[in-house]
């Protein structure tokens, strides 16, 4: 296959000469096009959309396409023998010379006219624009030849000086087309390299992406497509997940969200992390891996919250709303009860930026290094923390303390009160003193007085993120949902409403959607469930903190008898008191 070139030529002569070298040059396939500076910016959309290979210039017409084509440029050199003629040619010359262009020609002819002992000034522009100040200043001088590229020689003309342009001969263009061979070779390596790398990388099963600053996508594979689920034409992140960009800012900030720590975009259950990739063309890129399950060894999970992000509102005005005028507070409540929401509406005025909302999966150190990192990182915005009883009661000690000393605008959330907590020795005494005062509760779902019409809202927001055109519910299908446990909350009533939804064929949610209540309610249960064993204790933590989960539970089975647990556990009372009040 021919190498697709284009060569934009300054002056006619160029022109010419290209396309009198046709037959010296079979491996192209060669389109002449004449551009100066003052034409080129014009031609590159149509040149990109041509798909050239390569494209040919010379002079300031070169370093302009070099600044604003992705396509690889090659400059025509000015060569010894083009420096020669013109030397030659105006060495006869009765009258004041000058020199005006661009350092790379300045030097070339500065050096072979001291060895022909041509006198001849010269002066060194970097910019297009700096023509016309140094052709008045050279005329002010009394300069009556200029010797220079097009613009100008055509610059000289009109302004009553004689020019001299500076030609290129065969020699030169033939070096700019070997040049250009050899570019193309090297790319064509590259690109086969490149093809086999995202051929591997569509095989994968993860998905994989590379991204910049500005969430452009640079690749995605298949997989990462599927399950961000992006269209074909997107190319950047940020319109589907906004949140994205404040992980992205974190990272720049020196976040790492690819040991310990990965990004949750809970609405959609995945998980991702990402790493920095050395950069490139001066600007950072990223790599990251997206996964619908969350990796074993992932301590801590971050989401970024946003006003206008998509969970389900459910504010009514017998509902009484949070007023954090002072941090930090505690919301509690059954999961899948609401508390993003919550949240989000009562932090709306000062969290612009979203909330940094942590979830904590695993007890350490480096999990609580990482929390305060990110806290810092985001500055003034809003951090809403989950599962901080799963700390130590050192490390909760820890966590209370930076955020005091540092004053960091946070929200706890429980699925229980924190008093209660506290008397079963899973919160500690002092992060439950700095919030005690700023308790806020949420009532489950089922026990609430407006439970029908948190069932209507879900229907229209899950009509408008289906594209369906739902009406109503059958008045019998209510009377079951009404009386319905709603133990997963608005997390049960968003995905039952999904499956009814879904599987409508009509305008109403008729009575054999309630086949599908069940299933529903199971899904949203394992969405809710913590990763538990099949004895109901959490698996992905410390040796030492599932120990102390398996005292408690032996101590509950117990009635709190210390004695009896002691015995079964089969240490001594003073061991089992000393392992509760270990830090």
């Amino acid at each position: 296959m021919k190498i697709k070139t284009i060569v934009i030529a300054p002056y006619p002569g160029l022109s010419e000469l290209t396309l009198s070298l046709q037959d010296e040059l079979q491996e192209f396939e060669v389109v002449v096009e004449h551009g100066d500076l003052s034409r080129v910016l014009p031609l590159i959309s149509r040149i990109h959309m041509e798909g050239y290979d390569v494209i040919i210039s010379r002079g300031g017409t070169a370093k302009l396409l070099q600044e604003h084509s992705y396509l690889p440029v090659v400059e025509i050199p000015v060569s010894g023998f083009d420096i020669l003629r013109i030397l030659t040619l105006v060495k006869g010359y009765n009258a004041k010379c000058e020199m005006i262009g661009f350092p790379n020609i300045i030097e070339g002819f500065m050096s072979v006219s001291s060895l022909m002992e041509v006198n001849i000034s010269y002066k060194v522009i970097h910019q297009e624009q700096e023509v016309e100040a140094a052709l008045a200043d050279a005329k002010a001088r009394g300069i009556q030849v200029v010797i220079g590229d097009s613009i100008t020689v055509k610059m000289a003309a009109e302004s009553g000086m004689q020019g001299v342009l500076i030609t290129s001969g065969k020699e030169s263009l033939m070096e700019a087309f070997s040049r250009a061979r050899q570019l193309h070779k090297s790319a064509e390596k590259l690109r086969n390299k490149n093809e086999m790398y995202e051929s591997m990388l569509g095989k994968l099963q993860g998905g994989y992406a590379a991204v910049d600053q500005g969430g452009k996508l640079k690749f995605a594979n298949s997989c990462f497509k599927q399950l961000l689920k992006l269209p074909d034409t997107a190319d950047t992140l940020y319109t589907l997940y906004p949140g994205l960009r404040e992980m992205l800012r974190d990272v720049s900030r020196g976040a790492e969200f690819d040991r310990t720590t990965a990004v949750h975009e809970p609405e959609q259950g995945l998980v991702i992390q990402v790493q920095s990739l050395p950069i490139t063309d001066e600007r950072q890129l990223y790599m990251l891996l997206a996964s619908n399950e969350e990796p074993e060894h992932i301590g801590l999970t971050a989401s970024y919250l946003l006003a206008d992000a998509p969970y389900f509102s459910h504010q009514e005005e017998d509902r009484q709303e949070a007023d954090f005028l002072a941090y930090p507070v505690a919301v509690y409540g059954e999961k899948g009860s609401g508390r993003k929401r919550y949240i989000i509406n009562a932090t709306i005025a000062e969290s612009r930026d979203g909330i940094l909302y942590l979830k904590i999966r695993q007890s350490s150190e480096e999990v609580l290094k990482v929390m305060m990192e990110l806290m810092l990182y985001g500055g003034g915005r809003v951090t809403a923390i989950e599962g901080a009883e799963i700390l130590s009661a050192k490390q909760q000690r820890e966590l209370a303390e930076f955020i005091l000393k540092r004053k960091v605008k946070t929200v706890f959330l429980f699925d229980r009160d924190p008093e209660t907590l506290a008397t079963e020795e899973q919160l500690a005494g002092k992060m439950l003193r700095s919030f005690q005062s700023r308790n806020f509760s949420l009532s489950a779902l089922r026990d609430t007085s407006w439970l029908e019409r948190s069932i209507r809202a879900c229907l229209i927001w899950t009509n408008e993120r289906q594209g369906k055109q739902i009406v109503g519910i059958r008045e019998e299908v209510m009377e079951v949902l009404l009386a319905h446990p709603w133990q997963g909350n608005f997390t049960e009533l968003r995905t039952v409403m999904d499956l009814f939804v879904s599987a409508a064929e009509g305008p109403f949610i008729e009575q054999e959607a309630l086949t599908l209540l069940e299933e529903g309610s199971r899904k949203a249960q394992s969405e809710l469930a913590p990763d538990l064993s099949k004895d109901g204790l959490n698996l992905r933590q410390p040796l030492e903190d599932i120990e102390r989960d398996i005292i408690r539970t032996v101590l509950e089975q117990e009635d709190m008898n210390q004695s009896l647990a002691a015995k079964r556990l089969g240490i001594n009372r003073s061991t089992l008191w000393r392992k509760l009040k270990k830090d």
